[in-house]
């Protein structure tokens, strides 16, 4: 049965194949291969479509894209924090000495021997190394000493592609699905030194996750941004896993089931109970939902519109109750989460006390949305309600 990761890939296939078909004819030139230029036709996009995202094989594409991102995750526990490669990028020499590999352990990195039996930890020449039937990036290696790739303080850097039409390509089907999903996909990002551990291995390797991040300006203009870099940001492992876990739950949910990106952590903190209740910002949300004609998802009050109640009358309920969640300690970091907050009136909320909301309730919810899903969608507009 198709679920709702299969259901979105397949739709980025068809629309994506729909954008590259309006590719024009002209040469192209990667800026790392200086005056080079590699001519692009749409004989060369539609041979690249067919290895990247081929119609028709939506179900094959999610299957590799899962198992892709299985091999990813056996490597996260080997990858160092976004500070300590920072650190070792900083260093810009192809040789790493005892004092600089102690400084950059102490910082959170993970120095890995030389491994012949996992290509991430291989000295290869290879810049940019694939996953499973090449529709996705895997790994992107940085050569340690060039002194032209620059990393700014927040961890972000350009990865020029290949030079050639797939390699481009790939490049922005990568994009174009951290959009479709709403989830910015990952990479790792590597790079290795020459330490003598041994008379057998001399090369050590520093890695980090590096998630795709502003997309919008190339896929706004796909013929224009073709040769274009990959816009990269290391992120720590937690980062990695919360992608990784959102991919795992599209890929297991039905279409009744809505999948969340996560929450920004500040913007989850600035909107939560306490800060929302009783206060101007719980005010700003509830004048949004009544400018926006919204109701209330109880039955009680056979849904009576927010725009009709005085704000006072107007509560903020919790979907797993205060007192429940009391119960166990693993979930009290979550009980104010503006995801587990939903508008109500206060005869509704006050009827549902402690108990969970039944289906009914529940799918209510669902259409409306939580405070987490109006603030992801519309954090401007409740900021200045």
């Amino acid at each position: 049965m198709e679920n709702r990761l299969q259901s979105q890939i397949q739709e980025a296939i068809d629309e994506f194949s729909t954008m590259a078909s309006q590719i024009t004819p002209s040469p192209r030139r990667v800026a790392s291969s200086k005056d080079k230029k590699t001519n692009v036709n749409q004989n060369m996009i539609k041979n690249a479509l067919k290895k990247i995202c081929p119609k028709g094989k939506s179900k094959v594409i999610t299957s590799d894209f899962i198992t892709h991102y299985q091999n990813l995750e056996k490597l996260i526990p080997f990858c160092s924090s976004p500070k300590s490669f920072h650190s070792a990028w900083d260093l810009r020499s192809e040789i790493l000495n005892k004092f600089d590999a102690d400084r950059l352990v102490n910082e959170g990195a993970q120095i890995i021997p030389l491994n012949k039996n996992e290509r991430l930890f291989q000295t290869i020449q290879q810049g940019v190394e694939l996953g499973k039937n090449q529709r996705l990036i895997s790994f992107v290696r940085h050569s340690a000493g060039n002194y032209d790739d620059d990393l700014d303080n927040q961890g972000r850097f350009s990865y020029q592609p290949p030079n050639d039409a797939t390699g481009m390509l790939r490049y922005r089907w990568s994009q174009y699905l951290s959009k479709k999903l709403e989830v910015s996909l990952i990479v790792i990002a590597v790079m290795w030194f020459t330490y003598r551990v041994s008379n057998s291995i001399n090369q050590v390797f520093v890695a980090a996750p590096a998630k795709i991040i502003e997309f919008d300006k190339d896929l706004a203009n796909l013929d224009g941004s073709l040769q274009e870099p990959l816009t990269l940001q290391t992120i720590n492992r937690i980062d990695a896993y919360n992608f990784l876990n959102i991919t795992n739950s599209l890929n297991e949910t039905s279409f009744e089931i809505q999948t969340r990106r996560d929450l920004p952590d500040a913007l989850a903190r600035e909107w939560e109970f306490e800060r929302i209740n009783s206060s101007e910002k719980g005010r700003k949300i509830k004048r949004f939902a009544q400018k926006q004609g919204k109701t209330c998802p109880g039955t009680l009050c056979n849904h009576i519109k927010f725009a009709q109640l005085p704000n006072r009358n107007i509560a903020f309920g919790h979907i797993i109750s205060q007192k429940w969640i009391s119960c166990f300690n693993f979930l009290l970091d979550k009980r104010d989460h503006p995801d587990n907050l939903y508008l109500s009136c206060q005869k509704c909320n006050s009827s549902l006390s402690d108990n969970f909301p039944d289906s009914e309730l529940r799918n209510e919810i669902e259409k409306m949305g939580t405070i987490g899903d109006w603030l992801r969608d519309h954090k401007e507009s409740i900021r200045k309600s």
